[in-house]
């Protein structure tokens, strides 16, 4: 019996309905040992409450003659958000195929009850076949936690990199800062250790900004048991950061004034979230504005707008 009750449990769990009809023939065993099974059930999850903090319930639905488990939509990501997060993901192209179908095939599981999750399957299902995964096709998340792990524990990062400009593989001792997605790929921001071959070779000097290592170009990695100074992480905000770097192009911090037409406003804003409206033109066509970012990729996004950007000029 126990088999069978720990059976019944799972499906519940999974977000099935149990029909006593269904239990009946499934088991070879009457409707009212079934009741009796269900019961069992209600009074396990009423006594499990006080222990887990999860009110959860054996109800029956009317109309469907049928048993589910209620479980609150608190208690996790509910159904719309589990799908948007899905889309996100898959439009992000920035997983192989089995590292991202891994995560869905978990948050699709999380959908409740099992009709919902479903819907949610059938929606995501041709997105799912014709999913093109980046062309480096590694596998990148226990790489990108071991990488977050020296950040938030602020450990010197030994590193083999492959530089693509001209197809070497270098080495680097870093400080790790943090880790960001952008563009298809997720990057490394580190400041370089003083004990680098970069750094010994051109003399130490303060970085005003991190240099960004795409992570499934790190070849090979090491996380040290030295701790660097937390004098980056005072002046270094990743939220701040992502906003004034665009294309993941490190450089300098620049500052830029240009015109934009009035129907680009919202595209350029979301492009570049430190754009600010100067003034508006007197004919009401466009906008003058002001902009900062890390290196060349926001002038070059700007100057591919065409004719809905002009008069961009760098201020000194």
């Amino acid at each position: 019996m126990d088999q069978r009750i720990l059976q019944m449990y799972s499906a519940l769990a999974e977000g099935k309905a149990l029909k006593k009809e269904d239990l009946a023939k499934q088991f070879k065993i009457s409707t009212r040992t079934v009741q009796r099974d269900l019961e069992e059930l209600r009074l396990f999850f009423a006594e499990d409450t006080p222990q887990t903090g999860v009110e959860r319930k054996l109800v029956f639905d009317k109309k469907e003659r049928s048993y589910r488990l209620n479980i609150p939509v608190n208690t996790g990501l509910n159904n719309e958000e589990i799908f948007t997060v899905v889309k996100i993901l898959l439009e992000n192209r920035s997983l192989t195929k089995k590292e991202l179908h891994q995560i869905i095939e978990k948050l699709v599981g999380c959908c409740y009850p099992e009709k919902d999750r479903q819907v949610v399957a059938k929606l995501l299902q041709d997105e799912r076949f014709n999913y093109i995964e980046p062309r480096h096709g590694k596998e990148l998340l226990s790489k990108i936690w071991h990488l977050g792990q020296a950040v938030n524990q602020q450990l010197v990062l030994k590193v083999s990199y492959f530089r693509h400009s001209d197809e070497t593989t270098v080495n680097r001792v870093l400080h790790p800062v943090g880790i960001m997605c952008s563009e298809y790929y997720f990057y490394l921001l580190a400041y370089f250790d003083p004990s680098d071959e970069v750094m010994k070779r051109k003399g130490w000097k303060k970085q005003d900004y991190p240099n960004t290592y795409r992570i499934d170009r790190i070849v090979d990695y090491q996380v040290t048991k030295k701790h660097f100074r937390v004098e980056h992480m005072n002046r270094f905000n990743e939220g701040e950061f992502r906003k004034r770097v665009q294309f993941m192009f490190a450089g300098e911090l620049q500052n830029f004034k240009f015109w934009c037409a009035k129907h680009a406003l919202e595209a350029v804003q979301d492009r570049l979230p430190t754009a600010t409206v100067v003034k508006e033109d007197k004919n009401g066509k466009g906008y003058i504005l002001t902009a900062e970012a890390y290196g060349e990729g926001a002038e070059m996004w700007l100057r591919s707008q065409g004719e809905a950007i002009k008069k961009i000029k760098l201020k000194k």
